[in-house]
Parts: structure tokens; sequence; C-alpha cells
């Protein structure tokens, strides 16, 4: 019996083993397009000798995402599938530097527009991450009862192609016509190569939220975000405006 008890557990350890392999993540199909995890900036060393800042190196402040779990990468030159790691670079871009600041500290999802594996000392961890969006993490009860479940409803009706749907959310004055009527989001959202993925709601007043979300359409690939205003109306909560802040 005690032998039997051995070798069930050298089974369950091989087995936990083998099904804790890192994800991996192939460069050149584009992979990954988002990562999770907690965000925090580190001042490291850089040039000339990229050892010390107090010995004369210059300060090279540095985005870092920890990620929950390994993860590896294929698929280009100096991408080693063999070699797993939780540690992420990432670098906002075009205006995202401020938005990335703002959630130093907290757990994010990070929408990702261009990526590569580390080649040289300015890179900081296995995986490079051009940030396209990012939003932290929610925790979705603390919008009950709130706008913020109508935003929510109209983003989700959007990642199926369905505006007709989604227009049921927009006040009545603009739902009829004009980029808010069921056939305008139909005919824009419906049939993308990557339908609209919803990252994250941030409240900014009662009435107005930040929304970051990712598609694809066609050849362009958008990591955006958008200021969304809603008006209450009979005791129920409508969107009124939408404004795209990154051009998609």
């Amino acid at each position: 019996m005690k032998r039997l008890r051995a070798c069930a557990l050298v089974f369950y350890s091989i087995a936990a083993a083998s099904g804790a392999q890192a994800a991996c993540y192939d460069i050149s199909k584009g992979q990954p397009s988002q990562l999770s995890g907690e965000l925090y900036r580190r001042i490291l060393p850089g040039p000339p000798n990229y050892k010390d800042v107090q010995t004369g190196d210059q300060p090279e402040p540095t985005y870092l995402l920890e990620l929950d779990a390994d993860i590896c990468l294929q698929g280009e030159d100096f991408a080693d599938p063999e070699s797993s790691f939780r540690e992420v670079h990432v670098v906002p871009v075009g205006g995202m530097d401020s938005a990335v600041a703002s959630l130093i500290g907290r757990r994010v999802t990070v929408g990702i527009v261009d990526r590569w594996a580390a080649d040289n000392a300015h890179h900081r961890a296995p995986l490079m991450a051009i940030v396209g969006s990012i939003a932290p993490e929610e925790d979705i009860t603390e919008q009950y009862g709130t706008p913020a479940t109508v935003v929510r409803a109209f983003y989700l009706a959007l990642g199926t192609g369905d505006g007709k749907e989604a227009a049921r959310f927009v006040v009545p004055g603009k739902s009829a016509k004009g980029p808010l009527s069921a056939a305008a989001l139909s005919g824009f959202y419906g049939g993308m190569q990557e339908p609209l993925k919803l990252l994250g709601i941030e409240a900014k007043a009662d009435d107005l939220f930040f929304v970051s979300y990712a598609f694809r359409k066609g050849a362009t690939a958008c990591s955006g975000r958008a200021e969304v205003t809603t008006v209450n109306e009979g005791g129920k909560d409508y969107i009124e405006g939408i404004k795209a802040l990154d051009g998609c």
C-alpha cells in the first residue's frame, strides 16, 4: 500500500509539472496582443556601463509588468522557447505615458501593439512590449447601481458586432440615425477580423467614463480609449456621447 501511494505521488508530481508549462507566444504571429499583471517602475542604470547610477551611469526610468505565471517566446531570432520568465518591459508611446504612470503599483491589462524579444542592454526584460492601451483590472461589483453597467452592456454588444443590441443602450434621440444608430454600429463593428474586446471601464465622474478596448478591422489594428458620457432619462441610464481619444 505504501508503495502504491509513493507511485501515485510521483505520478501526480510529474503531471503537475507538465501542466505548469509556460504559455509560449509566437512573436511572428503578433503574439501576445495583451497581458495582465502588476505594473511598477524602476530607475535602472543606462549608458555607458549599464551597471550603477551611483557610479555615473545614466538613469533610465523603466516600466515593468510582473505577470502571474511564466511565459516564453518563439518565432524570432532572439526568442528562446526554452527560457521562461514573468517580467515584461512595457514602453508607452503616442501619448500613453501619463496613462501608464497613473497606474503604477496597480494590477492592469496592457494592450500591446508591437513586441519583440530583447536583444540589447536597453531591453530590461526578455519581452519588449509597446503599449497601445492600458486599463486597471476591475472589480465589476463596484459598478453595480451606476451608469457603468450600461457602458459595459453597450461595448459587450459591439464585441459581437450587434449594432441593434448596442443601440438599445443609446439615448433614444441618437439611436435612430447617425453614428450611434443600429445600422452605423453594425456596419462598423460587424465582420471584424478581431472583434472588439472590452479591456476596462474607469469612472471619471458620475456620468463620465474612460473605456479601453482593442479590435482589428481589415489591416488596421486598434488599441484605443474613448470618453463616454451617459444620461439618465425616465430612471434609466443611456449612452449620450462617445469621443475616441486615440483615433479609433
